[in-house]
């Protein structure tokens, strides 16, 4: 199979980061070889505080971003340096190991703007032959797909069964899905 690019498709605080949860827990029950970020909330009660980074391949995780009034550039959070170090040391590992699967957790504006795991991503796309699944908010995709048009990204609503079933399908992990008769 030659290079997928799939972007994870869903509004902010959707559930993107849980089903890619779901997704990555099946791939790995079929045997598929799995690696990548997953960066998921952090909640006190109802209220979110920011967000870890757990590397997929050795389940180490981080605080990646905490909610800090008054932090311009970052949608009132703010960044923390181990964090960062471990999701780029989790991106640059899987681009060397060449996972079927590699996931980017999430690739928003900070990734945009050339920070975050856009390094990590962009080694990825030079090298991978799987998929580079990327969790991208609704808003993003158009401004995703311009940047990588040259991987023809596929966007699938993270919020859809189907949609875990499609990579699933790409990745030889199932039989494809019935067809409507």
């Amino acid at each position: 199979m030659g290079l997928r690019l799939i972007l994870w498709v869903g509004p902010k605080h959707s559930g993107k980061t849980t089903a890619a949860t779901r997704l990555v827990r099946r791939a790995r029950r079929e045997g598929i070889r799995v690696a990548g970020v997953l960066s998921p909330s952090v909640y006190a009660g109802e209220r979110l505080l920011g967000f870890d980074v757990a590397d997929i391949a050795s389940g180490r995780q981080a605080p990646l971003a905490r909610r800090e009034p008054g932090v311009e550039g970052g949608g009132g959070f703010r960044f923390l340096d181990g964090g960062l170090a471990l999701g780029r040391a989790a991106l640059a590992a899987a681009a060397d190991q060449c996972p079927a699967l590699a996931v980017a957790d999430e690739f928003g504006p900070l990734e945009l703007r050339g920070g975050g795991w856009r390094e990590g991503v962009d080694r990825l796309l030079e090298g991978a032959a799987g998929i580079v699944l990327l969790v991208v908010r609704e808003a993003l995709v158009e401004e995703v797909s311009r940047l990588y048009a040259a991987f023809e990204p596929e966007a699938l609503a993270a919020s859809s069964d189907a949609s875990i079933e499609r990579v699933l399908t790409l990745l030889g992990g199932l039989p494809g899905p019935p067809h409507p008769g």
